[in-house]
């Protein structure tokens, strides 16, 4: 059972501001907010581009953007504004965290650029996401998922092939691991400035997060790629001047660079298809290996000597793999993972989005939760990143409406409640009904 007293979990006290929209630096505050900081997000007076994206439920909210900003108080203004800009200021100086993700042209439009808010509060962690970092031609973009995702390589790993075409990532995988990695930024920041007393600067870039992703398929060594690359380089531009589709352009990378990896060569490392379901096998040392063949009664054809280049022991190994697939198919799922589990073999279920939140080994880690919203009721979403013994993470309250808070954080502040309307008024702010 989780120890839900708020002032036990790790960043209680810490009061971060987020002027971010979307999903990488959004789900970084949710982060922070579970382990227990006070977040408020800055919204235009339209409010965050997400809350009218994926799945709309309600005026001004949609599913995508509730799970991303669970834990959050809404303040909605014009940052255009002189009146706005001194509400800013008076936020930062009470804060010990911002998170932005704006362009570096509108950091410098709106005066949120480090120098700028350094002068108002000299113990800020100032994070800045650059989505494709602060130097290059790119460097004064906005930055989106696919894109990134794209210019890194990692979807020409992960892409499905439409049509000829590579599909985008779903679901933001760069996006998502950018949130974590902002999330240990900050975190990182906060422990030195505990020890020495010192704000600082930190940066995150998608592009970064999606060759970090990338990492253990997209590397280059001296000694042994330059003439796999040559040939590479050479046959893509020979489909490529053909028409070829994507799937055919990236299996000459991976046939010239990593013989044998395709799918109908890969054995004991994918999901299988049984009589009734699908289930995951992960067997990659040579012991699991065994025991995988064991439990199927088969025998893996390599030999000491078996060559991957060789076309006879490429066929050999596609013909293995085909027969394994039969096998599989004759038994249920259920029956496949109770073998496969009793011999030591990592296996696991097969789930679509349905099925996740009555999955026993989820349920009994609490790695989902039940969330209550104040206009939709209960629902469920994912739980914390990480679990803590003696300093509790745990999400509190739901996301916020547009604006919801904005009277709550002024009156904070110090602002009057006449004055509060006369802002409300001059549409320097708005306030949700």
């Amino acid at each position: 059972m989780v120890d839900k007293d708020i002032t036990k979990r790790p960043l209680h006290g810490i009061k971060v501001l987020e002027i971010a929209t979307i999903l990488a630096i959004p789900s970084c505050a949710v982060h922070l907010s579970d382990m227990g900081a006070e977040v408020v997000k800055v919204e235009s007076l339209t409010g965050d581009p997400h809350r009218y994206g994926i799945g709309p439920i309600l005026p001004n909210e949609s599913k995508g953007f509730t799970v991303i900003n669970r834990g959050k108080r809404s303040i909605a203004l014009d940052l255009g504004k002189q009146e706005a800009a001194e509400i800013i200021e008076k936020l930062v100086k009470q804060s010990d965290v911002v998170l932005l993700s704006l362009k570096l042209a509108d950091l410098q439009k709106f005066g949120l650029r480090y120098e700028d808010l350094r002068e108002w509060n000299s113990s800020l962690i100032y994070l800045e996401h650059a989505p494709y970092g602060p130097k290059g031609p790119f460097s004064q973009e906005g930055g989106y998922d696919v894109v990134a995702a794209g210019m890194s390589g990692l979807a020409s790993i992960l892409a499905r092939d439409i049509n000829g075409v590579p599909s985008d990532l779903t679901p933001a995988v760069a996006d998502w691991a950018t949130g974590l990695a902002s999330a240990l930024a900050v975190v990182t920041a906060l422990l030195h400035r505990n020890t020495t007393g010192e704000g600082q600067k930190v940066s995150t870039s998608l592009l970064q997060t999606s060759l970090i992703l990338a990492g253990n398929q997209i590397h280059w060594f001296a000694a042994t790629d330059p003439p796999a690359w040559e040939r590479v380089v050479q046959e893509l531009a020979e489909g490529q001047a053909k028409g070829a589709g994507f799937d055919e352009q990236r299996s000459v990378f991976k046939r010239i660079t990593n013989p044998g990896s395709g799918p109908e060569t890969n054995t004991y490392f994918r999901n299988y298809r049984a009589s009734d379901n699908f289930f995951a096998v992960g067997a990659l040392s040579v012991a699991l290996q065994a025991k995988f063949c064991e439990v199927l009664d088969v025998v893996d054809p390599r030999t000491p000597d078996f060559d991957m280049n060789r076309s006879e022991d490429y066929d050999t190994l596609v013909q293995f793999t085909r027969r394994c697939e039969d096998i599989v198919r004759s038994r249920s799922a259920d029956f496949w993972i109770s073998k496969l589990r009793q011999a030591g073999v990592p296996c696991g279920p097969f789930n679509f989005p349905h099925e996740v939140f009555d999955e026993e080994q989820i349920v009994e880690n609490d790695f989902v939760v039940n969330l209550e919203h104040s206009k939709l009721g209960e629902y469920k979403t994912y739980g914390t990143a990480v679990k803590m013994e003696k300093t509790p993470v745990f999400p509190t309250i739901s996301s916020p409406g547009l604006g919801e808070h904005t009277a709550q954080i002024l009156g904070e502040l110090g602002y009057s409640l006449d004055h509060i309307d006369q802002l409300i008024r001059d549409e320097v702010v708005t306030q949700a009904e």
